[in-house]
């Protein structure tokens, strides 16, 4: 009796979890750049029950359940929708480009370089650039963006020119270097790390290189766009309609928890009554 309270909970703190990303992802469907996490319930390893009897050989009677988890967030890198802004500091990627991988199957992703501090070196598809005081290219959050060097850009004012390939021209016409954007073809290796950033989890030697590097065989001589800003590629109607089922299937697991109860109850009272 107290296994099958046990699995209950169980299922009950998985669809807490789970009800958490989709209320995260919901909260930024505003979010420029914003890549959607989506959850998967796994059930815990199965448990072999056997009979063990002197002399004999163990009689299996079958498989034993103990319950599901809910498996991290892992995000989305399907590319969100362009939207114009006519503001020349908004900056987008044009990930929906790229080659499918002959290996894989599966399309790449491309991205930004910031300096997150401390040498360390931080990715983001969030182009919603801004300049500082000093004239220097930034994120929201006031993080340098990198150019192609890894060495922070300085436009002077917000009116540049960005070119397809990623070049930045000042007004007045003299180069500030190119915007690094890298290209990977595994994401799956990056973590999410706040404030719109992403983290290589990966080897080093397969971390993202730049897209000019990388040589990706029939890319498009554009992989920027100005003036535009891609948008957060949380599907409202479906988040909805998941964290409907969630909830559903959270008070699901409350009701078996209650009849549980219900059940000691009636053994402590009334059947263990002397």
């Amino acid at each position: 009796m107290f296994r099958g309270l046990y699995i209950a909970t169980s299922g009950l703190m998985a669809h807490n979890r789970k009800q958490q990303v989709l209320t995260n992802n919901l909260a930024n469907a505003n979010t420029p750049g914003f890549k959607q996490d989506e959850t998967v319930l796994r059930a815990f390893p199965a448990q072999l029950i056997q009979a063990m009897q002197a002399g004999k050989h163990p009689a299996t009677i079958g498989k034993l359940h103990t319950g599901v988890y809910a498996q991290e967030g892992i995000p989305s890198f399907v590319q969100g929708a362009l939207k114009e802004t006519g503001n020349p500091t908004d900056i987008s990627l044009l990930s929906g480009a790229l080659p499918v991988d002959p290996e894989t199957q599966q399309q790449g992703t491309l991205l930004f370089a910031v300096n997150a501090g401390d040498g360390q070196i931080r990715y983001t598809q969030n182009g919603q650039f801004a300049v500082d005081q000093d004239g220097f290219l930034t994120t929201a959050d006031g993080l340098n963006v990198l150019d192609a060097n890894f060495q922070t850009i300085r436009t002077d004012s917000e009116n540049f020119t960005v070119q397809g390939n990623g070049e930045i021209i000042r007004e007045d016409g003299t180069n500030a270097n190119q915007l690094w954007v890298g290209y990977t073809n595994d994401p799956e290796q990056l973590v999410k790390e706040g404030h719109n950033l992403l983290r290589w989890e990966g080897d080093f030697e397969n971390a993202p290189l730049g897209i000019e590097a990388a040589g990706l065989p029939n890319m498009p001589g554009d992989f920027v766009k100005q003036g535009m800003v891609e948008q957060s590629n949380v599907d409202l109607t479906r988040t909805m309609t998941d964290m409907m089922s969630t909830y559903r299937s959270f008070e699901s697991s409350q009701k078996v928890i209650q009849a549980y109860d219900r059940s000691m109850e009636k053994a402590v009272n009334e059947i263990g009554r002397v």
